[in-house]
């Protein structure tokens, strides 16, 4: 009988419209806990009872999450009520955030809305208008090669796979390196290892390199990786002051093609049902600046890649569209 009443105080808190959660019973809204950030289990309080009624599940699915029998495999952003993986950045509703920077959201409900107002920044402010620009700088590569990365010159998306890539499949780790003259690093130990044979002796056509002196150069660009820090006005990378080896030394090769594969693949779910391919104008604003319904598909798509398999309700995704249609200046 009890089972029976919560399925039926579930079934009544979906409406087809947004928002959801004000519609919810008030007897459910009083089973719900804190939205309290909760370190030790990585997770908002009151996010059972928000992905109850957030995330797109039969009324069964939604009463386990509810009664906290879900699977041990919860993707960690349900857990923060912030189904695009959202970083920190001051954002409304924001309570705290993981160790990895993800925002823990306050609701469900706050958390989709920052989601649309920072893919409207990333459309508009950051000029990023197709799938894969967007994926590449939401989900950037965290393949950081202190010198040469394979395949990431312009024009790798033209070699990439148009349909996703099993994940298991992908290389992402360094590509074999012939002998090393100066040793790896270019430190004593290492050259010497690197001009003796394994009994000491000298290795016949090889010379012992002079040391290397470590100079102060001037500023130049650090190996970073683009950043998802939502309150950036502009993409320039930070510059750092670095130290440089007298010489050129040996570019080290690693090998970037899991993480090019994996944004190819972010790009590709993205664009379904809005584009042809990855590399098309996904059109999300129309001229007078208001999101267009390929907005919303395309935000509906993004949570389906965060959180996979599950996915944001479309009343979820209503509701952070039409937060957005009232904060859009000038409208």
């Amino acid at each position: 009988m009890v089972l029976e009443s919560l399925m039926l105080l579930l079934a009544l808190a979906t409406p087809p419209k947004a928002p959801r959660l004000r519609l919810a019973p008030a007897p459910l809204l009083a089973l719900a806990a804190p939205a309290a950030y909760q370190p030790h289990e990585r997770a908002v309080g009151n996010w059972r009872f928000e992905s109850a009624l957030g995330l797109d599940l039969p009324p069964l699915g939604a009463l386990k999450q509810f009664a906290g029998t879900v699977p041990a495999q919860t993707p960690r952003c349900v857990k923060l009520n912030n189904y695009w993986c959202i970083k920190r950045a001051g954002w409304n509703g924001e309570i705290a955030s993981d160790p990895d920077g993800h925002v823990a959201f306050a609701s469900a409900e706050e958390g989709a809305a920052v989601a649309a107002l920072l893919l409207r920044r990333y459309y508009i402010e950051f000029k990023r208008h197709t799938a894969r620009e967007i994926a590449s700088r939401w989900a950037p590569s965290q393949c950081a090669a202190p010198a040469v990365a394979i395949g990431v010159s312009r024009g790798v998306s033209r070699l990439l796979p148009q349909r996703p890539v099993p994940m298991g499949m992908l290389p992402q780790r360094p590509l074999p390196m012939g002998l090393a003259p100066h040793g790896l690093f270019n430190t004593v130990r290492a050259r010497w290892l690197a001009t003796h044979l394994p009994d000491g002796a000298p290795r016949a056509g090889l010379r012992r390199p002079p040391p290397a002196r470590a100079r102060l150069t001037g500023q130049a660009p650090a190996p970073t990786t683009p950043s998802i820090i939502p309150h950036e006005t502009s993409e320039t990378e930070p510059k750092t002051r670095i130290f440089a080896h007298e010489g050129t030394p040996p570019a080290t090769l690693v090998d970037c093609s899991g993480d090019l594969i994996r944004i190819n693949n972010y790009a590709i779910h993205i664009a379904e049902g809005i584009a042809a391919g990855p590399d098309q104008d996904l059109h999300l604003f129309a001229a007078d600046g208001q999101p267009t319904e390929n907005f919303a598909r395309a935000l509906a798509n993004m949570a389906a890649v965060e959180i996979g398999p599950l996915r944001a309700h479309p009343s979820l995704v209503a509701f952070a569209v039409a937060q957005l249609r009232l904060a859009t200046p000038g409208q």
